[in-house]
């Protein structure tokens, strides 16, 4: 699992119709709050379907062709924080 933040002034370009299953997108005060669903990225890259490098510069990539800007990784347990996650 990857973890990112997105500067939501700057992705005018971003169509949140468009995020596939592969990517868990919210917003806080922040900006963007991204992560990537594991389970559902391995298969989709397995079959071809998402054709990146499972990295976070991977994955930086692949979120700035869909139209975010500014990514940067975090920690997914900060990330988690504020839901109560252990």
């Amino acid at each position: 699992m990857h973890c990112f933040r997105a500067s939501y002034e700057l992705s005018l370009d971003f169509n949140h119709s468009e995020v596939p299953d592969w990517i868990s997108l919210g917003e806080n005060w922040q900006g963007y709050r991204i992560s990537t669903v594991p389970w559902i990225a391995d298969v989709a890259r397995v079959l071809g379907i998402l054709p990146i490098e499972d990295t976070p510069e991977g994955w930086i990539a692949y979120l700035e062709s869909l139209g975010l800007k500014e990514i940067i990784p975090v920690a997914c347990e900060d990330f988690f924080e504020d839901k109560l996650y252990c």
